[in-house]
């Protein structure tokens, strides 16, 4: 059935229904001109926004409608977990096409739902309007504790560089997606699953002086954090965290293994620093509660020196700003 058949209004009461009831104290969500909220007093709010635009983001000949709407909202989730805060209330507006199906909207929905679901989001308003091609832009609130948020900017000389789990694993999968091969392992691209107790643990512990989700690959992370906190970095190739499937990968399709870490983007793994005496505690702590591991692959400098990597041949050499660049 068309979505044009049955109205807009029709539409917004299948999506409702799909999203479901609310499970905070909100005075008004879904169905009036605005959503109402009443806020925490004694907690900071994030805020944060993320579009994705058919063919710029995704393919419909790639990704179902699920994993659209599951990573149009994870990708925004993600960015609350680097901040160390907890996602609250989403707003969702999207364009579609005239000749978009019913059912191609509900899966979208509900890729939407149980990602909200397992993180805790309510979905309170929104937008839908029609578009030349899927557009999906959310408006994601958070909150977290006056004395918890983290910075890119706070990065001090001495501390580690560090990032949890695995990187590549996102870029690897969309390889295998464009170059239509017949591998499986392309959930971490098409359904990321956010860092987001882990990103709650590192900032209630003290210790993380700067962090920030992994979207644009490596290399940009760590060029974004070094300009805010005015500092240089060196970074061990040897120690990046690659999974045997990135590896794989690579080889069959003749790349380099590092280069899906360094410049590939989309893993949404958290990239933080620490003082060199506080990366076991650190370590353990996430390890024990969430049995994801956190690898050391690099030191913060002065200011006054380059951001560099340290080769598999031990030759150190820039590390250029590299990560995906809508402009470029």
């Amino acid at each position: 059935m068309l979505a044009k058949e049955i109205g807009e209004f029709n539409l917004i009461k299948r999506m409702s229904d799909i999203l479901g009831n609310s499970s905070r104290q909100i005075i008004k969500g879904i169905g009036d001109d605005c959503a109402v909220i009443n806020p925490p007093s004694e907690l900071l709010q994030l805020v944060t926004t993320d579009m994705l635009v058919e063919d710029v983001h995704f393919e419909l000949s790639t990704a179902t409608p699920y994993q659209i709407g599951w990573k149009s909202l994870a990708v925004n989730i993600s960015d609350i977990a680097s901040m160390g805060g907890e996602p609250t209330y989403a707003f969702v507006s999207i364009g579609f096409p005239r000749n978009v199906t019913v059912e191609f909207v509900d899966e979208i929905y509900l890729g939407m739902r149980d990602v909200a679901r397992e993180y805790g989001v309510d979905i309170i308003g929104g937008d839908t309007v029609s578009s030349p091609q899927v557009i999906i832009n959310i408006a994601l609130l958070g909150e977290v504790e006056k004395d918890c948020y983290i910075l890119r900017s706070g990065a001090k000389q001495g501390d580690l560089i560090c990032v949890t789990g695995d990187v590549g694993g996102s870029s690897a999968g969309l390889e295998i997606l464009q170059k239509k091969l017949n591998i499986n392992g392309t959930e971490k691209h098409l359904l990321p699953k956010p860092r987001l107790k882990e990103g709650r643990l590192l900032a209630k512990s003290g210790y993380v002086n700067a962090m920030i989700d992994i979207s644009d690959g490596v290399s940009s992370e760590i060029h974004h954090i070094c300009e805010q906190s005015g500092t240089g970095a060196k970074i061990y190739m040897k120690d990046i965290p690659l999974s045997a499937y990135v590896q794989s990968v690579a080889n069959i399709v003749n790349k380099n293994p590092y280069d899906f870490a360094l410049f590939g983007g989309e893993d949404y793994e958290l990239l933080f620093t620490c003082p060199y005496d506080k990366f076991q505690y650190l370590q353990e702590l996430v390890y024990n509660n969430c049995h994801t591991p956190i690898t050391c692959i690099g030191q913060i400098l002065d200011k006054s020196e380059l951001i560099t990597i340290d080769n598999l041949d031990h030759k150190s050499i820039p590390l250029l700003a590299k990560g995906y660049n809508h402009f470029a």
